[in-house]
């Protein structure tokens, strides 16, 4: 199906029915069914200005749908007249069209999905179920459900699933720590044959963490499992089955892992452990590029540790 993606907190104002108007600078000739995408950017002063907790409004996700009914052109007049439906608080700049909202749902959970500019197409297929009630209640219930993914790793489960955090046993532990975690990453590499063409993704190990060092940033781990879905009492030793993360908590659960990975000072790893846990995303994800790539890591993840705690 068709989806657009929104900054926060304009996704959750869509989901509540309070801005029933988007402002674009085109136009398409779709109309119909349209999953709302949550974008990992989120405008901190509108949030409260609207009520919201930034950190408590989801990212990096499907949300819910809503009904895509109608584009118009707006002038500097109609922008004016109609304030109240679309809430922008910015000047008027042409050219400008009004994407008319109707009828959102909101899914009982975020799947997690990366999202594109302009209008955009995911595998998502709808059918009946309990998601709920829009505002006006005028549509009936709706659950999206991911298209089925191939055993191989496909492009699709790459986008929803680009993240895994698995329980491995750890060489090293003691009654204390039991296990360890590694961080994986599901990578679509080029096809052989042709340059521009992708081949299967490839689930690769970010980074392997356990003892006292998994213990020291034990709440980040938790938080990120929380975000995604899950309940603490999920992490145990006798886990087998990976915990799934959505891009933006596993770059940054990710950067955070690899930060802190030779270090012992709990100073350091506290100091480093905040940094990353305040950066805006777009610095997260410059970073964890970085501490990442095979000819930048480790001058990247030194740098790193020294800009957030010394070295």
């Amino acid at each position: 199906m068709k989806a657009l993606s929104f900054r926060q907190p304009w996704a959750e104002l869509i989901l509540q029915g309070r801005k029933t108007l988007d402002l674009r600078t085109y136009t398409r000739d779709y109309r119909g069914p349209l999953a709302i995408h949550a974008s990992l950017e989120i405008e901190r002063a509108v949030c409260l200005q609207h009520g919201f907790d930034p950190k408590a409004l989801p990212i990096g996700g499907v949300v819910g749908i809503v009904e895509l009914v109608d584009i118009m052109p707006l002038d500097e007049v109609a922008y004016a007249a109609r304030r109240d439906e679309h809430l922008g608080g910015r000047s008027y700049r042409a050219p400008m069209y009004g994407w008319a909202l109707r009828d959102p749902q909101r899914l009982p959970q975020m799947i997690p999905l990366r999202g594109q500019r302009n209008l955009f197409t995911v595998d998502l297929a709808i059918s009946p179920g309990n998601a709920a009630a829009s505002p006006n209640g005028s549509l009936p219930s709706l659950v999206v459900e991911t298209a089925p993914a191939s055993s191989d790793d496909s492009e699709g489960t790459s986008q929803a699933r680009p993240f895994e955090l698995q329980v491995v046993p750890d060489p090293q532990a003691t009654a204390a720590t039991g296990y360890a975690l590694a961080l994986r990453q599901r990578v679509v590499q080029p096809a052989e044959d042709h340059l521009y063409d992708k081949g299967p993704a490839r689930l690769t190990t970010v980074v392997t963490l356990g003892g006292d060092t998994l213990r020291a940033v034990a709440d980040q781990v938790i938080e990120a499992l929380r975000q995604a879905g899950y309940k603490p009492t999920d992490l145990g030793p006798g886990r087998k089955a990976p915990f799934y993360l959505p891009e933006a908590l596993g770059v940054r659960l990710g950067l955070v892992m690899l930060a802190i990975k030779p270090l012992s000072k709990a100073g350091r790893i506290e100091a480093i452990s905040h940094g990353i846990r305040t950066m805006p995303p777009e610095e997260a994800y410059y970073w964890y590029s970085k501490c990442t790539a095979r000819d930048t890591a480790e001058r990247a993840q030194k740098a790193l540790r020294v800009l957030l705690a010394g070295e």
